[in-house]
């Protein structure tokens, strides 16, 4: 029977480009429900979505959208993913081309998030803002016409395609990084509860450690970035209000698409390079973990 036969064998990043480039152009409500889930800026009209954009000599944007939030214009710079890898710098250059728009007057507010299968999103360590294919093909199923039921199939094909082939390839050099750092955190700041690293893909850049007395944060080091992050997930907006009016001067409030994150700077770290000559750094950052972490305790009433 036909109807046993899935529409389409395979599903390729180009085909989710055009069905998002579709969205984003023609349905509103989709746009807005899109910009809900990231936390972005409110929206209140559309300027226009668009494909494959360069700019600035810095790379290619798979999809730009751009929205006016009252007085205000947003880019949003959507890099899509489905089964390939990230090519060398590129989140830096998506990083630059949102910086370089504002600096050129082209909008007032950008924003550079992934689009990807919830394993992808997972399994990278770069964008802090996503949206996942699972949570738009379930917007399409609750609308339920024909159409986006139909769409909401397209994804799924898409995300079943990267489930059945993701094998995480090991990185020798990231790998024996990794190995030092948790001996380091074992020896020096017990009191944090990290797994014992066993294989390690090349992009993996965020060492997350745990308490088991704070249920829903994760403590994460992002080493490229310099980052020393509590990630606080599944909270309140109550709150997340209460710890960011008792937030000390020392630290930042970083807000997620759906979660936010108390934040310090520790110093950038390089995996791929010696570990004895960044040590430093990794003290400090742990050091910073913890000095969150004894915060969030001393705070405790609020959660």
């Amino acid at each position: 029977m036909l109807s046993n036969i899935i529409p389409i064998e395979s599903i390729r990043e180009r085909d989710i480009d055009l069905l998002l480039l579709e969205e984003l152009t023609s349905d509103y409500t989709f746009c807005e429900w899109f910009i809900k889930e990231l936390n972005l800026p409110n929206l209140t009209s559309i300027n226009g979505a668009w494909r494959s954009i360069t700019a600035f000599g810095l790379g290619e944007t798979d999809i730009l959208f751009s929205y006016n939030s009252n007085n205000s214009k947003i880019y949003v710079l959507i890099e899509n993913k489905l089964d390939t890898s990230f090519q060398n710098e590129q989140f830096n250059r998506y990083i630059k081309r949102a910086e370089e728009y504002i600096t050129n007057k082209e909008c007032d507010q950008s924003f550079t998030i992934l689009i990807a299968p919830k394993l992808y999103c997972e399994n990278q360590n770069q964008f802090e803002n996503y949206l996942t294919y699972e949570s738009i093909a379930q917007r399409f199923e609750l609308i339920g016409s024909k159409r986006s039921i139909f769409k909401r199939d397209l994804i799924q094909i898409a995300t079943e395609k990267l489930r059945r082939g993701y094998q995480p390839i090991n990185s020798t050099t990231v790998q024996n990084f990794w190995l030092k750092y948790w001996q380091f955190k074992e020896e020096k700041y017990p009191n944090f509860i990290m797994k014992k690293p066993d294989i390690v893909p090349h992009n993996s850049d965020w060492p997350m450690l745990y308490d088991n007395n704070l249920k829903g944060i994760t403590f994460y080091h992002k080493l490229a970035q310099g980052n020393s992050d509590a990630t606080f997930k599944g909270f309140s907006e109550e709150i997340e209000y209460k710890l960011k009016e008792k937030l000390p001067d020392w630290a930042i409030f970083q807000k997620h698409s759906k979660s936010f994150s108390i934040r310090l700077f520790s110093g950038k770290i390089d995996r791929t390079m010696d570990f004895q000559t960044q040590i430093e750094n990794v003290d400090k950052g742990l050091y910073n973990l913890e000095l969150i972490r004894n915060w969030i305790i001393e705070n405790k009433n609020c959660l």
